[in-house]
């Protein structure tokens, strides 16, 4: 430590490098936090980052937003590595928010972080029925359609939803949305894996017989985490449903906050950010694909899940 003090009445005075600073009682929890490394703050923005997950405090006393990355950057590990935790933390920025940045975490730790806590940013997630009065919501910021992969010459193709449901081992992400879903719909026997990345090895090893799991996310592994994964086909068995992924925030967050980062976003799609972002990590840019047709029209603003078997959130 390079400060040691001395109490005198209500004021503390603390030695520091050998100058005296004299503080009320208050502002001395500041001064301690900040000098104890517990938060490094860059007071040139609202940006502050965050050392060891330590407690956390912004100098103007706004509780700055922990935004949880969605990659650690150590491994690729999704095709859209780095791409959303870019954008999520230019909306921030756009917004003049207060804000701290946190290492990828285990999903279903980080999405009852979120759930619980007052100011945690987590995404992309799905928006669904069970989820809406947990969270805040911003976006749409993807898409996808849910389906069931496996084996091109395995049975499964050939049968019904209902049937694949009460017969299959499907593996599927611990704390996703799918999970949840397919829980609902009556399956029988899932195995859930704690990290998405190990979904394919599961069903190479025939531990499971069917994997829930996006499709671009499914192709990132068998082309270029482990290209052995094309030595058998893999094949979509049913598609069976089509859900708008957002950036949920916790419940707490002040209004104001989420409708300030709703029109930073949509400011970032009309003006072409949204697009050149994505260029900028080589996903798709084409604005007269369904996908980006959807992304970029704001009336899709709040649009949750669509049950291909007739159930709409």
């Amino acid at each position: 430590m390079f400060f040691r003090y001395a109490v005198t009445s209500r004021l503390f005075t603390f030695r520091i490098f050998r100058q005296k600073i004299v503080v009320s009682l208050s502002q001395c929890v500041i001064v301690l936090i900040v000098l104890s490394g517990m938060v490094l703050f860059d007071t040139g923005g609202g940006r502050a980052q965050e050392s060891g997950g330590a407690s956390r405090i912004h100098l103007n006393k706004t509780l700055p937003y922990t935004i949880h990355q969605s990659g650690d950057g150590s491994e690729s590990v999704r095709p859209e590595l780095g791409y959303f935790d870019e954008l999520v933390i230019a909306l921030f920025e756009d917004a003049g928010l207060p804000y701290i940045v946190a290492q990828q975490a285990p999903w279903k730790r980080v999405i009852e972080q979120a759930a619980q806590g007052d100011r945690h940013v987590i995404y992309p997630t799905t928006r669904t029925a069970d989820r809406e009065d947990s969270f805040k919501w911003v976006g749409p910021v993807s898409r996808t359609i849910w389906n069931l992969y496996g084996y091109a010459d395995a049975k499964w193709q050939n049968m019904a939803f209902s049937d694949i449901l009460t017969s299959a081992r499907i593996g599927v992400l611990l704390g996703s949305a799918r999970e949840a879903y397919l829980r609902q719909r009556g399956a029988q026997q899932l195995v859930l894996i704690p990290r998405e990345n190990l979904l394919l090895p599961m069903l190479q090893a025939e531990r499971v017989d069917l994997i829930a799991i996006g499709g671009s996310v499914l192709r990132h592994y068998r082309d270029i985490v482990d290209p052995s994964a094309q030595q058998r086909d893999i094949d979509g068995v049913l598609p069976y449903r089509s859900c708008f992924l957002y950036i949920a925030i916790s419940k707490a967050a002040l209004t104001e906050d989420i409708v300030n980062l709703q029109n930073s976003l949509d400011k970032n799609k009309e003006s072409g950010q949204f697009i050149a972002l994505r260029e900028k990590h080589s996903l798709s840019t084409n604005t007269d694909s369904a996908f980006l047709r959807a992304m970029l029209n704001l009336d899709n603003n709040g649009i949750a899940c669509i049950d291909l078997f007739g159930r709409e959130d």
